[in-house]
């Protein structure tokens, strides 16, 4: 088994070296990083986000994981600034109870380039159905939000989770077919879509691991990395009209971001999207304060305070390879048909 390599400060380094499972060897300096990738006996790399700018042209292709300080909007610089990073965890993930385990999901991800989709863990959880029809939208999300208040969800959490479901279907909807080329113009997200069967997208949702979780797949393909980093990079700076050219705002990306806790994104082009988003679970006596989400208004977001809450980011783990094998895109999670609102309950298992 190949090694995983730490570059970091001490205290993020005790912190990795006490969770990752297998080989892996620590270095102290951008020289020592360097040679170790050379020898080519490295999988995946975990570096200091402080220390990126040492390591820039040494990456030699080889997966690397920043360690960031957890807030959305470091996130957004650190994905733009470095157009080769793709993966981010945050001292939070690295110091909770189930840091080896959310570690070796990681590295099994890494590992399989993205293209195996059991990113949940063995004792997940939930429903899904596929969702063809922009009018079954409503009850669908209701559907969700009688899930949730089921598992004694608090009402910030429910509300976390079905603006996230909302966003990701009206994409798939919406968004995905016109960034597709399946739709020649955008389409008003009033306006009734159908698609046809083999274009709905499939909603799933439920526990993992402690953790609420939403997860929409289209067939589409469309989400690019360029696309999904520049519109977090416009929403950033507080100060930028809707983009209306694409069929959406692209605010809907931003809003998703500032809810999770940690975020999975797969793209491959012309075949599959798939976007996961983890929340943290708090039940309803929870009385700790969780992040509201700041409300769009008018024709821009010019009304976001510099200051505005965000949620306090674990992970972020973006896969975006040029091409896979179709057959390995096109399988169904879970559900058949959304017709009749029937939620196919399912246990999400890891392969072997």
């Amino acid at each position: 088994m190949l090694s995983s390599l730490v570059y970091a400060r001490d205290a993020y380094t005790k912190l990795l070296v006490a969770n990752l499972s297998g080989p892996h060897q620590v270095v102290t300096s951008c020289l020592g990083f360097s040679a170790a990738v050379a020898k080519r006996q490295v999988a995946v790399a975990y570096v200091d986000c402080d220390l990126l700018p040492q390591i820039q042209g040494d990456t030699a292709g080889l997966p690397i994981v920043g360690i960031f300080d957890g807030s959305l909007e470091a996130a957004v610089r650190l994905l733009v600034q470095f157009p080769w990073l793709s993966h981010l965890v945050s001292p939070v993930m690295l110091s909770a109870p189930g840091a080896k385990a959310s570690l070796g999901m990681v590295r099994h991800r890494i590992d399989c380039h993205g293209t195996d989709h059991h990113v949940l863990s063995a004792n997940s959880v939930g429903r899904a159905a596929l969702v063809a029809a922009s009018n079954r939208r409503e009850s669908r999300i209701e559907r969700v939000r009688e899930y949730f208040e089921a598992q004694n969800a608090s009402a910030k959490t429910i509300a976390r989770v079905t603006d996230v479901a909302e966003e990701l279907i009206v994409n798939a909807l919406y968004d995905a077919p016109v960034e597709a080329g399946y739709f020649m113009t955008p389409v008003e997200r009033t306006a009734d879509v159908e698609l046809p069967p083999e274009r709905a997208c499939e909603l799933s949702y439920g526990l993992d691991d402690g953790y609420a979780f939403v997860r929409c797949r289209d067939p589409f393909g469309a989400l690019t990395r360029h696309r999904l980093a520049s519109v977090l990079e416009r929403c950033n700076t507080h100060s930028v009209s809707l983009d209306e050219s694409r069929g959406g705002a692209g605010l809907g990306l931003w809003r998703i971001f500032s809810s999770a806790s940690s975020i999975a994104i797969v793209c491959i082009p012309g075949q599959l999207t798939d976007i996961i988003v983890w929340f943290e679970l708090r039940t309803s006596r929870t009385k700790n304060v969780t992040t509201e989400i700041v409300p769009l208004q008018g024709g821009s977001v010019s009304g976001l305070p510099s200051t505005a809450p965000s949620a306090r980011l674990q992970a972020v783990q973006l896969f975006f390879p040029q091409e896979h094998a179709r057959d390995s895109a096109r399988g169904r999670f879970a559900a058949d048909h959304d017709y009749d609102l029937i939620d196919e309950s399912f246990t999400a298992l890891l392969s072997s």
